[in-house]
């Protein structure tokens, strides 16, 4: 602890957390995306931890699971402590269309996923999300006409109601955007083209996401890690070498 900030550090590496999606995950990393809030949070705020956004737009859960080892590996020996995985509007394209994937094969993919996270990074806290609801109209008008977005609401819900299954099956927290976002009567005002988020959507999702955090593991609160390496204030002039190149015995 500081001894004039009294803020908690470490000199161990930052704390990560992993987000794993499609391209709802990839643009959350633009300016007031649900990615790029967490940041705001985790990383310019508190300096406790930073995000490592693996969004691929396009992708479904078959291509995901292919791919993951692979991203597991660069991380190399510093696991995440949390991990959300956020795959599924892909999935629910109608049958026929190229990126679609059956309902059971989903349900597999899930599973998969979660349990290749939880034998590479044994303590990692996983979160699911719900693919969100469709204003099919506007992402058809978008794609080039009735039935180009390759997407209709009913579809997707059934994506959705799976994905919470497997959360409750699996012991993981889930965030059930497509409900959630339909709670609002002005719920197609969250999506922006109506498959991806507009500013208002992304707002939601992470204020969602900070009550899950902040409800099953609190541990992992913006406060609640600790910064990494000492504040400004904590460091002293004559003994600054010290403070910040601590030897093996000053850490423990």
């Amino acid at each position: 602890t500081g001894k004039t900030s009294g803020v908690v550090f470490t000199y161990e590496p930052r704390t990560q957390f992993f987000l794993f999606g499609d391209s709802i995950t990839q643009y959350g990393s633009k300016a007031n995306g649900f990615v790029s809030l967490l940041g705001d949070a985790y990383t310019a705020t508190y300096r406790s931890a930073d995000m490592v956004n693996r969004g691929f737009a396009g992708y479904n859960t078959r291509w995901a699971l292919l791919i993951l080892p692979q991203l597991i590996a660069q991380l190399g020996d510093r696991p995440p402590a949390l991990a959300t995985i956020f795959l599924g509007a892909n999935d629910a394209c109608v049958e026929g269309a190229r990126q679609h994937i059956p309902l059971e094969e989903y349900d597999e993919n899930l599973c998969k996923i979660v349990a290749m996270m939880r034998e590479a990074w044994k303590s990692v806290q996983i979160v699911l999300i719900a693919p969100p609801p469709i204003d099919a109209e506007k992402w058809d008008a978008k794609r080039g006409g009735p039935g180009m977005g390759e997407r209709t609401l009913d579809h997707v819900q059934q994506y959705s109601k799976r994905c919470t299954e497997v959360a409750a099956r699996l012991g993981c927290p889930c965030i059930d955007t497509y409900n959630k976002f339909l709670e609002d009567s002005s719920w197609k005002g969250l999506l922006d083209d109506g498959l991806h988020f507009s500013e208002g959507g992304n707002t939601r999702l992470h204020a969602l996401l900070t009550k899950v955090i902040e409800e099953q593991c609190p541990e992992l609160t913006p406060a609640a890690i600790p910064a990494h390496l000492p504040l400004n204030a904590d460091i002293d002039q004559a003994e600054y070498r010290k403070i910040l190149l601590p030897t093996a015995h000053d850490k423990q």
